[in-house]
């Protein structure tokens, strides 16, 4: 990757990694020489700078930065760092005038903080930068400097100026004491300080994770490597923010950023990040299933000039996005809302059409329910709406609706969401729609007119988890996004939100005296499926039910790729009694329509005969994959050579064609792809790879196996690496 260069920050969208070349038509990077006053000889024993030192691994270590692989000084805003000036003779605060100059963007002013002036005398109004001399020897001085807590963040170049009466002297640009200035969660006058050292190192430090996925009563998850630290990635994120004319001045504010960056991860309109796709046809790309992590994607981009990388879909547009906030200093999480509603008409009210025999039309339905969805949470104070709704904010860079002109969403506080209180900025009404619609079915006659035959208050939003802090395993986050369904909290919320213009179905139909379930068995891909239908009457009359039942196979969005079976059954339920019916479904009628997505899912209706009343109940099947296995051999030491085995036997009951297996370890192992064009049903395959880790301390290494014909599957494997000759006394 080009070096990238902060006198070309703010430029626009082009030409933006590239060495500058007009730094010397640039005022305050020259030497400068002022007209000379008729005051007789100047100065004869004038201070001049030597050398300028960075301090960079003291200060790294200091402001938990040491961790990037970058060979420039990286500091957190609102803390102290410390660099030296080395000059031509002692330097006397008496006797001499120096100042510090730090400049970022092509034109520096001081009025829009993109010039900073720090003395070495005590002058403490220059700006709300602080600056202290700590020690002065003969020829170096050393200066603990202060950013301020609300500066823009990004790569700013350093000046040294000596100013006499009749001339001012600055120093010439050196890119070795260029420096970054990220957001710092441990200053507790940063808008994103965070008070839980466990929290910081998981949503700041932590460059591995887990994303969930699956159904909400089967949980999956993938490993994911974020890889903040790896080289390039932080010039690539300052990349986005130029390639995307994020004014310097919105970079000072953590909800100006997130705003415009949850904008830029996506290239719906404005030639972001990542391309969308969730058709089933990637051949000219990466399928969204294939990625292992976010660093390859934010490189690619970058190096190329902002040319979108192909292609992406909700769980890796959440991905990259918490690689990019963790890079630049914002506490930041993965979230997965399982039954996320995505209602097209901006109301509380996720519609599902019937046609008249009970059957799921997929023509006339246009909002879907996705069986998960994955958005990103990122932890600041907000000076722009009330204090309690500070804290965790939605963000979500996935392209669903536009907000304010662009494919972007948030920040939202999820306790303004979990209140109801929907009139605080940004698109807080989607969110809560996402996590609270209800969902109503409709039955559409021959005609074409509909009328409402049951809704579902609940299915909506059932879990939100993210990855606990520490561990692999799922937090249930659900309770800061819901009150208990019914409870008067809860009907508070409805409430506060109806009253913002969220409009809601009102329930007029009369009770139904018949309950309504279905589940499918969970079993491997290319198996038979039972799907059993449960009637409970409520009745102490008899009531005979015709049952429709839709089998579908789905995107995980919920979309409806086709409708491969239907079933009609009448049960007849004795009064207060129950009823169980299972319908077999062979996994020959469905496996050549599941298109890798493994999503099945399915739809039941039920018309009281007695009444003409009806009920509806929806259930939806993962279907599991095959495992991939990785193991190592050797010792777990830095500087020791490791072999790792990626295993993956065909189980499936077909063969795989044009397979691909990624395999990376963030700290450990550079990205590796091997291509095999068939792994035969029940054959299996081992790649081998070694690599020598470099650095100590836990680490993970992720694979990913993916094709046309089975997506999504994934293995990891968290090693400990010991420092060098650990063992030895």
């Amino acid at each position: 990757m080009p070096h990238y260069d902060p006198c070309n920050r703010g430029q626009g969208r082009r030409n933006i990694l590239v060495p500058c070349s007009n730094i010397n038509d640039i005022d305050v990077a020259v030497v400068e020489f002022l007209k000379p006053v008729p005051r007789g000889p100047g100065p004869t024993d004038v201070i001049s700078v030597k050398n300028v030192k960075m301090y960079e691994d003291r200060n790294k270590v200091a402001h938990h930065t040491d961790k990037y692989k970058n060979s420039s000084l990286i500091v957190r805003r609102g803390q102290e760092f410390i660099m030296g000036i080395e000059f031509s003779r002692p330097f006397s605060p008496q006797k001499d005038s120096v100042n510090i100059e730090f400049m970022i963007g092509s034109n520096p002013s001081s009025v829009q903080g993109t010039l900073i002036t720090v003395s070495l005398n005590g002058d403490s109004k220059m700006s709300n930068w602080k600056s202290r001399v700590l020690d002065s020897s003969w020829t170096e001085t050393t200066v603990a400097i202060t950013p301020a807590s609300d500066c823009i963040i990004g790569l700013f170049s350093t000046f040294v100026t000596v100013v006499t009466p009749t001339m001012k002297q600055r120093t010439k640009r050196n890119p070795k004491t260029d420096f970054y200035i990220l957001f710092n969660p441990w200053a507790s006058s940063d808008e994103v300080y965070m008070d839980n050292e466990n929290e910081r190192a998981e949503y700041v430090l932590n460059d591995t994770g887990i994303i969930f996925n699956g159904v909400v009563d089967n949980v999956s998850s993938r490993p994911w490597n974020y890889g903040q630290f790896k080289p390039g990635v932080l010039d690539a994120c300052l990349f986005v923010l130029d390639f995307g004319k994020v004014p310097l001045q919105f970079r000072g504010s953590a909800a100006k950023l997130i705003r415009q960056g949850s904008a830029m991860i996506n290239s719906q309109d404005d030639d972001g990040v990542l391309v969308g796709n969730w058709s089933e046809n990637f051949s000219n790309g990466t399928a969204p299933s294939a990625w292992t992590g976010s660093a390859e994607i934010l490189l690619s981009y970058a190096s190329k000039g902002g040319v979108p990388v192909k292609f992406g879909q909700c769980w890796v547009y959440a991905g990259t996005f918490n690689t990019f906030l963790r890079c630049l200093g914002l506490p930041a999480r993965v979230i997965t809302n399982y039954c996320s509603a995505h209602d097209n008409m901006g109301n509380l009210k996720t519609e599902i059409v019937l046609d008249e025999d009970g059957r799921m039309d997929t023509e006339h339905t246009t909002d879907s329910i996705w069986n998960f969805h994955c958005w990103n949470e990122v932890f600041l104070k907000r000076s722009d709406i009330p204090p309690i709704y500070s804290g965790w904010q939605v963000v979500d860079s996935t392209p669903q609706e536009t907000s304010d002109g662009y494919y972007r969403c948030g920040p939202t506080s999820v306790r303004a969401i979990k209140d109801g209180m929907l009139g605080y900025q940004f698109d807080a009404p989607f969110v809560f729609a996402e996590v609270n619609s209800d969902v109503v079915f409709h039955k559409r006659d021959k005609y074409g007119n509909t009328r409402i035959v049951s809704t579902n208050t609940t299915y909506v939003g059932q879990l939100i988890v993210t990855k606990s802090v520490g561990s692999s395993t799922a937090d249930d986050i659900t309770e800061n996004y819901k009150y208990p369904e019914g409870s008067p909290e809860d009907q508070l919320t409805m409430k506060h939100a109806e009253s913002r213009g969220m409009d809601r179905y009102q329930p007029s139909l009369l009770a139904i005296d018949v309950q309504l379930q279905v589940s499918a068995n969970q079993i491997n891909q290319g198996r038979d499926i039972g799907v059993t239908v449960y009637l409970t009457s409520l009745s102490t009359a008899h009531r005979s039910v015709k049952v429709s039942l839709t089998c579908k196979a789905d995107y995980y969005t919920g979309a409806t790729r086709s409708i491969f079976k239907t079933f009609t059954k009448t049960m007849n339920l004795p009064p207060s009694q129950a009823k169980q019916e299972t319908f077999m479904v062979a996994g020959v009628e469905y496996e050549a329509l599941d298109g890798g997505n493994s999503f099945l899912s399915f739809v039941a209706c039920g018309l009281i005969e007695n009444t003409n009343m009806s009920l509806t109940a929806m259930s939806t099947l993962r279907l599991n994959t095959p495992p991939l296995s990785i193991e190592i051999s050797g010792t777990s030491e830095v500087g020791t050579d490791i072999f790792v085995t990626v295993s993956f036997s065909n189980t499936i009951g077909y063969d795989l064609n044009n397979v691909t297996l990624r395999m990376e370890g963030s700290g450990l192992l550079p990205l590796k792809t091997k291509e095999y064009s068939q792994i035969a049903s029940g054959s299996s395959v081992k790649w081998i790879e070694s690599f020598t880790p470099q650095y100590p301390g836990k680490k993970k290494l992720v694979a990913c196996l993916d094709c046309a014909a089975i997506r999504n599957v994934c293995g990891q494997l968290d090693i400990d690496i010991n420092p060098k000759n650990a063992g030895i006394n």
